[in-house]
Order: structure tokens, then C-alpha cells, then sequence
């Protein structure tokens, strides 16, 4: 006698919730894993009408062959995962129940740093010139809510996390536009955080990659890429900068596109975002002239290298969404010429190594001074001990009011913590909106 195989959800955040919602309206059977649901997870499942009872993952009995689908937030080195992979057990996830699903091409975006940005704007591009662009994954809307018999395609933001179990994505284009290390509290090694974000291009069919990280799309046997860099083109084909007549330029082989100055953004991550989407739209078959137009038009998202108009003679930067080293790097280059620099660190370290950030910010020739806080305040201070003596605040608040105190006339005041924001906020949306509400006088 066969043995009904049911299906589970483990864990239920945002994409857990789309997981079980698209199940039911399948009419699959299925149960919940979840070590600590919360009260509005409980309601949604109820208005589902799931009536079972919500079990611990430990609690989980393996079927072979059965689906497990797993919430980006749950590490697969879980021991009950770990075994119940050892039993037969499928481990997936939502961006494979989707892919089986969706009809339209489908845009996949990865990298450490700029990869929300540049999802949006390919999204952003793509809706100017094609019907029903849909766009999410692990920004805004689950992957599975996306789904619509009347999209022309669907842009998706993929986290390492996500990737880890999408091995095999119909992606028509896949983009990798950056690596450095990060969520080195879940991966052993930077090598095998780098490996989970390199299997976008396991079967593409365009891979479109920053030119320095071209092996990493050639190692998955990809052999149609579409490079672009920071630098001047080395063929026609390439993306990348030129400059003529003093002036820098977006470029594709020896052709100017567009002069930077035209953008709403400014700033080399600024330009690589932009030079990235083009690449993307290109391999998409969008028309280039007409993205160049729409290009201009695109003013950026919150807490992401963000300048905060006081109109008071300084540059206030919410860049809350750098939390981790490479964004913060990246933020410093853009900035570092802009005036002299308060720098604003801190938060929850994702196991990180400070020693290249350090680095970076005893060449800066204007830093002011630097603040610190949160938990892992301390262990900032000491990386920078030897170059740079910092101020150390256990709570974010306290570090801004200084930074205001400090600020002066012409100063930078770039808060870009180069840490994850769980240890005093929500999100690092939270972290963000709270800096606009001490800077300009709002807070409670």
C-alpha cells in the first residue's frame, strides 16, 4: 500500500506564508514547521483554514520523497533537515515551486551589495516597454504571489539563501553583479557563500556578469556572456566607462551611451548599477536607446546611499541597507571626495572581518571622526584602535545625537553600519527611518 506523502512548510515569515497560501489553493496537503510562530502567522494560517497543529522542526516525521520547503530564514545545517534530507526528503523552496509554475521568462538578479537597486531598475525599465513586468522574490512580493497568466516576465532579487536549493532555475537571464564576503554566520567558508550565489547560472540561458567574475558563470558552463565593469570596454559587446572630454560616460564598446551627469544618481555604485540593468534589458531584448531614456528618469530607493535634504549646508547619507562590509566600502568610494566625513558604524556583526573596511577608512584623507555602536560597537573600535580613535555608543540613538553635534557646515555624515541591524531594530528599514527622525528632530 503507497503511503500519502505530504508536504511541509517549514518556517513561517513572509515566504512560508506564500508557500502554504499557494498549496492551499492547489489543493495540496500539507503540514507546518515552525520552532517560534508568531501570532499574525497563526492568524493568516487560520484564514487559510489550516486547521492541524504547527509543530516544532525537530518534531517532523521524514517521508522519502516527500517535498519539504524551506524558508530562506532556516539554515539547512539544521540537524532535523540534515536528517530528513538523509531519508529521502526533497528540500526546495519556493523560488522552485515558482519556477514550475511561471510561463513568462524569468530575470533572476544576485550579488553582496546593489542587488535590490538594480532588480528594481531592470523592473523599472522592463514596465516602460513591456506589458505586466512582475517583480520580487526576496524583495517586496514571495515569488509565488507574483504569479499572473498575463505577465511578459518577472524580475527576481535571489539571496544566496534562496540559492542555495535553486540549483536549476530556467532563468533567462541570470546576473551576478558582485561578490564580498558576507553571512559568514551561516556559511563555513566566504568560498561557500560565493558558490551558493554562483548556482544563478547553473542553467541559463544569458548570463550577465560583472567581467571580474566571469569564471564563475564559465565554471557553470555557461558560455554566452554578457560582461560589464567599472572600466573601458575591452569589445563591442562589453558595458562598461569611458571618459571623453572630461567627461564620464556610460559606455557599451567604444560607443558613449549616456553622460553620468544625466543620471539622478551619482557616484561609481551608482554607475554600476545602472551599467548592470543595461546589460540586463539588453540580454532581455529590451530596446537600449529607450532604456537610456528611462534610465534618466529613475531617482534611486530609501536607505540606499539616500541624501536626506535638510537644506543646511550638509549631506546627510541614510545608507542603513549597507549591512555588510562590501556596502559600506562601496558607500566610502562614493562619498569620500564629497567633504569632510562623520562615519557612522555598528550593529549586529555577521561574523565579519573588519580588516579591509579598516583599511579603507585610515586612507580616508577627510574623515572627521567615526562613531560606533551597538553589539558590535567594541570589536569595531578595537579593529580601528591602531589608526583611528573612535567613539563608542551602545545605543544607535545616542551615536546620531553626537553625529549631529559634530556635524558642521560642508560636513558628510554617512551612516552606512557595515552590520546587520537585528540587535536594536526590526529591519534595517527600521535602522534607516530612525536616522531621518533624529536628524531632523522628529524623534520621540
Amino acid at each position: 500500500m503507497s503511503t500519502h506523502l505530504v508536504s511541509v512548510v517549514i518556517g513561517l515569515g513572509q515566504t512560508g506564508l506564500s508557500v502554504a497560501r499557494f498549496l492551499t489553493q492547489q489543493g495540496i496537503d500539507f503540514i507546518v514547521g515552525e520552532d517560534r510562530i508568531s501570532d499574525r502567522a497563526r492568524q493568516v494560517l487560520k484564514e487559510m483554514g489550516y486547521d492541524k497543529p504547527v509543530q516544532s522542526i525537530g518534531q517532523l516525521v521524514p517521508q522519502s520523497g516527500a517535498h519539504w520547503y524551506i524558508s530562506p530564514g532556516v539554515p539547512l545545517t539544521l540537524p532535523a533537515l540534515a536528517d530528513a534530507q538523509r531519508k529521502g526528503v526533497i528540500l526546495t523552496n519556493d523560488i522552485n515551486l515558482f519556477s514550475q509554475q511561471a510561463q513568462a521568462p524569468m530575470i533572476g538578479v544576485t550579488g553582496s551589495n546593489g542587488k535590490t537597486t538594480v532588480t528594481t531598475l531592470v523592473g523599472f525599465l522592463a514596465s516602460q516597454q513591456l506589458p505586466s513586468v512582475r517583480i520580487g522574490g526576496n524583495i517586496g512580493a514571495p515569488s509565488l504571489d507574483l504569479l499572473d497568466n498575463a505577465a511578459s516576465c518577472y524580475v527576481l532579487e535571489l539571496s544566496s539563501y534562496q540559492l542555495e536549493l535553486s540549483t536549476h532555475l530556467p532563468l533567462k537571464v541570470a546576473a551576478l553583479l558582485n561578490l564580498s564576503p558576507d553571512h559568514l554566520d551561516r556559511y563555513q567558508t566566504v568560498d561557500d557563500y560565493y558558490a551558493a550565489k554562483s548556482h544563478i547560472f547553473s542553467t541559463a540561458d544569458n548570463s550577465v556578469v560583472h567581467r571580474e567574475l566571469a569564471d564563475y558563470a564559465v565554471a557553470k558552463g555557461r558560455q554566452k556572456l554578457q560582461l560589464f565593469s567599472d572600466k573601458h570596454p575591452q569589445d563591442d559587446a562589453e558595458f562598461g566607462l569611458i571618459e571623453r572630454e572630461g567627461q564620464i560616460f556610460l559606455a557599451r564598446g567604444q560607443d558613449a551611451l549616456l553622460a553620468v551627469c544625466n543620471l539622478k544618481l551619482n557616484g561609481k555604485s551608482h554607475w554600476m548599477n545602472a551599467l548592470a540593468a543595461l546589460a540586463i534589458g539588453n540580454s532581455l531584448g529590451l530596446d537600449l536607446n529607450q532604456m537610456l531614456v528611462d534610465l534618466c528618469q529613475f531617482s534611486g530607493l530609501r536607505h540606499r546611499c539616500q541624501r536626506i535634504e535638510l537644506h543646511d549646508g550638509r549631506t546627510w547619507v541614510n545608507d542603513s541597507k549597507a549591512t555588510n562590509i562590501g556596502a559600506t566600502q562601496s558607500a566610502l568610494k562614493d562619498f569620500e571626495s564629497a567633504g569632510p566625513m562623520i562615519l557612522l558604524l555598528g550593529g549586529q556583526a555577521k561574523a565579519a572581518d573588519f580588516s579591509e573596511l579598516v583599511h579603507q577608512v585610515t586612507q580616508l584623507h577627510s574623515l572627521k571622526r567615526v562613531l560606533v555602536y551597538g553589539d558590535a560597537g567594541a570589536m569595531l573600535a578595537d579593529s580601528l584602535a591602531p589608526f583611528v580613535v573612535s567613539e563608542v555608543y551602545s545605543d544607535f540613538d545616542c551615536m546620531v545625537q553626537r553625529a549631529v553635534e559634530l556635524a558642521d557646515e560642508g560636513d558628510v555624515i554617512l551612516l552606512s553600519p557595515a552590520c546587520a541591524s537585528l540587535d536594536q531594530f526590526a529591519s534595517y528599514e527600521a535602522r534607516g527611518d530612525r536616522f531621518e527622525e533624529l536628524i531632523m528632530g522628529r524623534a520621540a
